[in-house]
């Protein structure tokens, strides 16, 4: 049974592990017994276990010392630290040093019983992340970033041979395809890692503010400006300035940056003095760019000296392999973060999942698993907790009142307004896609005191998306 964890009960003090041994072994679990760490890390090594229970103060040996050993032997083994000794300072220092949990004698048999089941779904998870892994052909981590799939080792390839030439990159793909997560990539394979990296994202900046908040302000320079302020640029010094949703920068404001870009100096507003900045810039869009170059919303020349290397990331559906990896990833951290018995995830469901467009990408992907294992308690994810748009069924047709009943804007299915009765909709009924995420959008602001931030993460959807969608339609909101 795969609920049955294999435990290995780690104390010098035979009376104390022969309890546990019962306690274990009256909820089906294999318990093995060692009273010293001679041949610890060679037992864990066969293979055959699940969860280590190791005494704080084996003999004359530290077992924080002995964890340090074994982390590095068998990290995906989780080790839970055991002590007699009620301290905050030796629990800081067990977590810190790798212990799953920290458990303390006498044991409380209800949380013994969940620690060890908790373990061993950790245990089995990164197992299968592992399998996941070898199956394709390549490290699936790489600096936060995970895939298997071709189109994600060639983005691997791609930051590691850019990152070190410190040249202007611009990263385009669509929403939650994880571009600030290869910005800071870029950066931490950089010559700059030791200095700052900088996100600035232009959707979420007032137009009145975006150039003392890019170039930073002297005392006095508008009202409000009670102190000098340094800027994002002034901030990234000597490291790297990132700035998501370029295409949202006001044009007046690009002739600025585009002119920083030349000179590498700044000037903060109300000030009179040049200053040198020494940063790497990367941006971002989720738009094409050319587009917004032909539209006249992004500037030629900024576009040309900004896209001096480009990198495209490939949306979610076309990533063959990842989306299981990463569904069983955000399993496992997601089950640790909310305290549920999640064991894996079940074939059908898996299918779903795979069949899935994933409009929102990686970010969406996220979000359906981290709501999953708060709204179930496993121990598996099956088909039958995802919701309709995942498994394929038509959603329930929407009236267009209430709009309390539009929880989240539709993405890929026609939604249509019906009258109460079974009469079957005509084709004047239909309300299009853009007009029911304005009346989702103008609601949830309405709920939520005009709070843009508030408003996007109850619709689901990133904060600079939400801007730019108030943007688009016309709508008002407190920021």
């Amino acid at each position: 049974m795969e609920d049955r964890a294999r435990v290995l009960v780690v104390d010098d003090d035979p009376m104390f592990c022969e309890l546990v041994a019962v306690l274990l072994r009256n909820q089906q679990h294999q318990v093995q017994i060692l009273t010293s760490a001679d041949g610890l890390e060679e037992r864990l090594l066969e293979g055959d276990i699940d969860v280590v229970l190791l005494d704080w103060q084996l003999g004359d040996q530290d077992g924080l010392a002995i964890l340090q050993t074994l982390r590095g032997a068998c990290p995906t083994i989780p080790v839970v630290l055991v002590t007699a000794t009620v301290s905050t300072d030796l629990a800081v220092r067990a977590i810190r040093g790798g212990a799953f949990d920290f458990l303390t004698k006498p044991l409380d048999e209800t949380r013994l019983i969940a620690t060890v089941a908790r373990g061993a779904v950790h245990h089995r998870l990164l197992d299968r992340v592992h399998e996941l892994e070898t199956e394709g052909q390549c490290d699936s981590v790489y600096e936060g970033l995970l895939g298997v799939s071709p189109l994600m080792r060639t983005v691997f390839r791609a930051i590691q041979n850019i990152a070190p030439a410190d040249v202007t990159v611009m990263i385009t793909g669509e929403t939650g395809t994880g571009k600030e997560l290869v910005a800071r990539a870029i950066h931490r394979r950089s010559g700059r890692a030791a200095k700052p990296f900088v996100p600035l994202n232009m959707a979420a900046l007032p137009k009145e503010l975006v150039e003392a908040t890019l170039f930073g302000h002297e005392k006095g320079a508008f009202t409000g400006a009670d102190r000098r302020r340094i800027g994002a640029v002034e901030e990234a010094m000597g490291g790297t300035l990132f700035l998501d949703e370029i295409g949202e920068m006001p044009l007046e404001l690009q002739a600025k940056l585009l002119r920083f870009i030349q000179e590498r100096t700044l000037r903060r507003v109300g000030g009179n003095e040049d200053i040198s900045a020494d940063i790497r810039i990367v941006s971002a869009t989720n738009r094409d760019p050319l587009d917004e170059v032909r539209n006249g919303r992004l500037r030629a020349d900024l576009y040309y000296r900004l896209n001096v290397v480009p990198i495209a990331l490939p949306p979610l559906r076309e990533r063959v392999g990842d989306v299981a990896l990463i569904a069983a990833h955000c399993l496992g951290e997601f089950s640790m973060t909310h305290k549920r018995n999640f064991a894996g995830i079940d074939d059908e469901a898996l299918l779903a999942l795979q069949s899935f467009n994933w409009p929102g990408n990686v970010r969406e992907l996220r979000h359906l698993i981290e709501r999953m294992v708060i709204l179930n308690e496993g121990p598996h994810l099956s088909r039958s907790m995802l919701p309709l748009e995942i498994t394929g069924h038509a959603p329930p047709t929407v009236s267009v009142k209430p709009l309390q009943t539009l929880v989240r804007p539709a993405v890929r299915t026609t939604v249509v307004a019906r009258a109460e009765s079974d009469v079957s909709p005509s084709p004047e009924s239909i309300v299009p896609l853009a007009e029911l995420e304005r009346r989702a959008i103008e609601h949830a602001l309405a709920a939520c005191q005009g709070s843009a931030q508030s408003a996007a993460s109850k619709l689901g959807m990133s904060t600079a998306t939400i801007y730019r969608k108030i943007k688009e339609f016309g709508l008002q909101s407190s920021r």
